[in-house]
């Protein structure tokens, strides 16, 4: 790393040439320090321009951190003590530019900090830096906003301690990225609408929240299955939000699924959030209580135990109906009408009640309301539960 040499004698410090300083990750064009005398105490000024390699490592827009550091020629005795230097700049931004001339700017402020512990917050990550030794400053914005364009101007406003020990001081300047390490924040907003069942073409809505400072290179939704899993992509709403807006695929079966919803960012931080997806397949199961046999004249009390072990049943679809047998025949049609000639009687599909103090569904059926003659009838019921899987009750 190339480095640019102040000497300090009688309280005055000499500035000689160019400071030039550079890492992996970046090019400085320069570094220009006035070569005139500065009291110290007083400020002086420094100023460079950045320059992108051309590997593609430095990213327009990433949030940058500048490295300072100031070493006496004596560190041994003499060393750099906190407090010896303080500084501080900007950037001048260029944000419109025609044939290469900058005909609209942005001024942007940093600090520099020299404190041994100094947690750095930006958009794309937060990073901790201990043990930051004497003479050693880190600068950037604490608004996430110091993002470097190629040549933009930097600028440092360097003051020295009036008690400054007069010696000679190297400075010696960095230029680095943080590393994007936080992976995006992904929130499923309606996990509520989740406490339910859906079956196979069910249409399922996600709402998701997805918070990434840098960028995303990907997003989209997965069920994992046992014999298969089904991904499908997100679309960004101009609300801001992701959805998931899709029909269930007509194969999947009954089961609880893991549902997941993935947000890669541009650096390949993986973040997700997910919920269970519940598919229910089965229609209710009917089990008849009353009656067990036996004459009835006027009034037929029917009763039937009806559960659904997992989306439950739709009360006002459990219904029961009557058709005559007529002896030798048969049982009549569920149209009604007659058998082979013969008249006989269907009633329609009758609604049945829940009693909620038995939690049977009931029905008191009045054989006259429905003009049944004496004679044999066969019991019909059915139900379906909420999703409109059906089930019928077969004696």
């Amino acid at each position: 790393m190339k480095q640019k040499t102040l000497t300090i004698i009688l309280g005055m410090i000499f500035l000689i040439g160019i400071v030039a300083a550079a890492n992996t990750l970046s090019n400085l064009e320069g570094i220009t320090i006035p070569v005139s005398p500065v009291i110290a105490g007083n400020t002086f000024s420094a100023n460079f321009s950045f320059n992108y390699l051309a590997d593609g490592t430095n990213e327009d827009d990433s949030p940058l951190i500048i490295k300072l550091n100031l070493s006496s020629d004596d560190q041994t005795n003499y060393p750099v003590w906190k407090g010896d230097f303080e500084i501080e700049g900007f950037v001048d931004k260029c944000i419109w530019n025609i044939l290469g001339v900058c005909v609209y700017s942005k001024t942007v402020y940093f600090s520099c900090s020299e404190n041994e512990t100094q947690i750095i917050i930006n958009p794309i990550d937060t990073t901790t830096i201990n043990n930051i030794s004497n003479g050693t400053f880190y600068c950037y914005n604490a608004d996430g906003d110091l993002k470097l364009n190629e040549h933009d101007e930097v600028f440092l406003n360097i003051t020295s301690h009036p008690a400054l020990y007069p010696s000679q001081y190297t400075l010696m300047a960095e230029m680095f990225y943080l590393n994007d390490t936080t992976a995006p924040l992904v929130v499923i907003l309606n996990k509520n609408d989740f406490d339910g069942y859906y079956k196979a073409g069910s249409y399922v809505n996600v709402k998701v929240n997805i918070t990434e400072g840098r960028g995303l290179s990907s997003y989209y939704g997965t069920i994992f299955t046992p014999s298969a899993n089904y991904t499908y992509s997100l679309a960004k709403n101009s609300d801001g939000f992701y959805y998931f807006m899709e029909n269930l695929p007509s194969g999947i079966s009954e089961g609880d699924y893991l549902f997941n919803i993935t947000a890669v960012d541009t650096s390949g931080n993986i973040g997700s959030d997910n919920v269970t997806l519940k598919t229910d397949e089965t229609g209710p199961e009917l089990t008849l209580v009353e009656p067990q046999g036996g004459v009835y004249s006027e009034i037929i009390p029917i009763k039937f135990n009806v559960t659904d072990a997992r989306s439950g049943v739709n009360n006002q679809s459990v219904k029961c109906r009557l058709r005559e047998i007529k002896e030798g025949i048969g049982i009549c049609p569920a149209t009604g009408g007659s058998i082979n000639g013969t008249l006989c009687t269907t009633t329609p599909w009758i609604n049945m009640n829940l009693n909620t103090t038995s939690n049977l569904y009931e029905l008191q059926l009045n054989t006259t309301e429905y003009s049944l003659t004496s004679g044999s009838y066969w019991l019909d019921a059915k139900a379906e539960d909420i999703l409109g899987n059906k089930n019928d009750w077969i004696a």
